[in-house]
């Protein structure tokens, strides 16, 4: 359990932009894990919105999109052996910032009448979560943060296509 609260620190360390990916050890095992939990966490929010069947699909579509995006900027930028990491880092922010998400998505789901706040909270959750993905990659690949929040943009973009061409979010 002390393990499991440690690496919840790490993670949220992350989250607050206080340590970088490099500090996190380099573990397939903790990459493995992460990117489960990861999944679970999609699927478990998807599942709010969508079947069974597309929130499972949409969770791993996004899990395998996460990987490859990610390993293919890094293999191409000539940093390759930074994917452990830095798949490590993304995973677990995604986790604790995918834990406070449940909040405000329940609230929108079942209160809808009394919407102001929840979608503040969900615009202020994304905000921070661009935030963190910019400040992994601008660590990873050593440039500017004005480049981490390009590459963020650029990757998430590309996912919510792929994701939406696949599953489309009318509902």
């Amino acid at each position: 359990m002390h393990s499991l609260l440690t690496l919840w620190s790490a993670f949220f360390d992350i989250c607050r932009l206080r340590i970088t990916p490099q500090d996190l050890p380099y573990s397939k095992f903790l990459l493995k894990f992460t990117l489960v939990f990861y999944t679970l966490i999609s699927g478990a929010i998807s599942l709010i919105q969508l079947s069974l069947p597309e929130a499972l699909l949409s969770s791993l579509l996004d899990t395998a999109l996460l990987v490859l995006l990610i390993s293919s900027l890094l293999y191409f930028a000539r940093y390759s052996t930074r994917i452990t990491q830095t798949l490590t880092a993304l995973a677990g922010a995604n986790c604790v910032l995918g834990v406070l998400l449940f909040v405000p998505v329940f609230w929108l789901k079942f209160y809808q009448s009394d919407a102001g706040l929840p979608i503040l909270l969900l615009l202020g959750l994304m905000v921070w979560n661009f935030v963190v993905s910019a400040h992994i990659l601008r660590h990873t690949l050593e440039v500017p943060f004005f480049i981490g929040i390009l590459l963020t943009g650029v990757i998430s973009l590309l996912t919510f296509s792929v994701l939406n061409q696949v599953i489309p979010f009318s509902n």
